[in-house]
């Protein structure tokens, strides 16, 4: 029988403002992530890059909605759709029920929004393309965060998020949280009208009356941190505008950054919604991470082990840091710097330093005199070829060793597998420092700067 939870949802925040039945967690999961290739062609999606060894991004949304007692949540899928589906399945575990939609192509985070909560009555903008098999969502209001946000926004934070949005009457809530000003170029940022000043971690409440796509010269570091409050009747209105996520189309209107909120601010030359619409920011002066760079995946995980993000994981806990069970190590004869997570089913040879900001995943062979630190080791994954064929796991250990030989000294990489060799450094150095490794197919090691990106556009 399913879990039996009513009892422990009737007093979750959502059920004692009887909203359980109006508000839906629409996660947008279906970017093609290849600012962080060669990773997810082959492995994992980005929101399912796990965090401290173990968890999936995205898993932390689902945990904050259900805490809150919304457990009406989907995801839109598009690359290695498999690898969320298999995790998650149908969200009872959770304590949520939990759908999908399918996109053969990416929609754009309009697209993603509107299928989600709209479901079979969502505008079809592709040939041969197929409607949500599940029906709209009979509720008022959408939370929709991106899978691949972390942050300490916790469920407290949104309920207050949301009592802001409802208290305000608009349309469209948006989180913004202050980036370094030399990252404006990464980031949508905003102008605040007449603004209120409150207490904690959500500092400011005001009206948007300016918003700057990726601008190095925005007059604003208050980012857009993709994380809305979005009324259905919104939805409904923008959904007949979409068009497909394509640069060569005609007016495109796919994008809430680069069209939504410039159509809602009246600053969109070829849409004109029906009414206006009010687009509110709420400042937040927390911990916040956007993977959109390699580099910020090992910041997170970084933060993690400083205790900076929330993120229980589960391993035990040390005033060192993590251990999973049924690793061999021996602590007289290995020096740990930490803080550190050493997965389940390691082995840890005498000799051997790790840390510090060293995440282990499980099943590695760390072999004497290796040194590790600032680095993220995968736990083995399933592989999947270029026409999407899966090779399980246990196929996988046939080709994928998972084995840092004797004396390799690694710093500030991601390890996704294989064997690990000190003849693996570039000419002149002394150690593996700043790399991507991939292990392909047949067992051959990728190696790419932790800072290449493909060329193209980001998606």
């Amino acid at each position: 029988m399913p879990v039996q939870l009513n009892g422990i949802l009737q007093e979750t925040w959502a059920y004692r403002q009887n909203l359980q039945n109006q508000l839906k967690l629409a996660i947008l999961a279906a970017g093609l992530g290849s600012r962080m290739d060669p990773i997810p062609q082959h492995h994992l999606p980005k929101p399912m890059f796990p965090l401290g060894g173990v968890v999936p991004m995205v898993e932390i949304w689902v945990r904050r909605a259900v805490e809150l007692g919304i457990t009406d949540i989907s995801m839109n899928l598009c690359v290695l759709k498999e690898t969320i589906r298999s995790y998650f399945r149908d969200g009872l575990l959770f304590g949520a029920h939990i759908t999908y939609v399918e996109e053969k192509e990416p929609s754009g985070t309009l697209g993603g929004v509107c299928k989600q909560a709209l479901g079979a009555a969502a505008k079809l903008v592709t040939p041969g393309e197929e409607p949500p098999p599940q029906p709209p969502f009979g509720g008022s209001t959408v939370i929709v965060p991106s899978g691949d946000i972390v942050t300490n926004f916790g469920a407290e934070l949104l309920q207050q998020m949301y009592d802001i949005h409802h208290r305000q009457g608009v349309a469209l809530t948006m989180l913004l949280t202050p980036i370094p000003w030399e990252r404006r170029r990464d980031f949508g940022t905003v102008q605040l009208g007449a603004s209120q000043r409150l207490e904690g971690l959500l500092s400011e409440s005001g009206p948007i009356i300016e918003f700057i796509e990726k601008d190095p010269n925005s007059p604003s570091n208050l980012n857009n941190a993709s994380v809305y409050i979005i009324e259905m009747d919104l939805l409904r209105q923008l959904d007949p505008l979409r068009t497909p996520a394509a640069s060569d189309v005609a007016n495109p209107f796919y994008d809430f950054g680069k069209h939504v909120f410039p159509a809602m601010l009246g600053k969109l030359d070829y849409v004109t919604l029906p009414k206006g619409y009010p687009l509110w920011g709420v400042r937040y002066d927390g911990q916040w991470f956007d993977v959109g760079r390699k580099r910020d995946y090992l910041g997170i995980n970084q933060a993690i082990l400083q205790g900076q993000i929330g993120v229980d994981l589960p391993y035990q806990k040390l005033p060192w840091g993590f251990i999973g069970n049924n690793v061999v190590i021996d602590f007289a004869e290995v020096t740990i710097i930490p803080p550190v997570v050493i997965g389940h089913d390691c082995i840890i040879e005498k000799g051997a330093t790790i840390g510090p900001y060293a995440i282990i995943g499980d099943g590695w062979t760390i072999e004497k005199d290796v040194q590790i630190s600032n680095s993220v080791l995968w736990k083995r994954y399933a592989f999947f070829t270029k026409n999407g064929e899966k090779i399980p796991v246990r196929e996988r250990k046939l080709v994928d060793r998972h084995e840092i030989r004797r004396g390799t000294i690694i710093d500030a990489c991601i390890i996704i597998g294989g064997t690990i060799t000190p003849e693996l450094y570039d000419p002149g150095q002394d150690s593996l420092r700043e790399k991507t490794v991939d292990v392909l197919e047949n067992g051959e090691l990728q190696l790419v700067s932790i800072d290449w990106v493909p060329s193209g556009p980001r998606l």
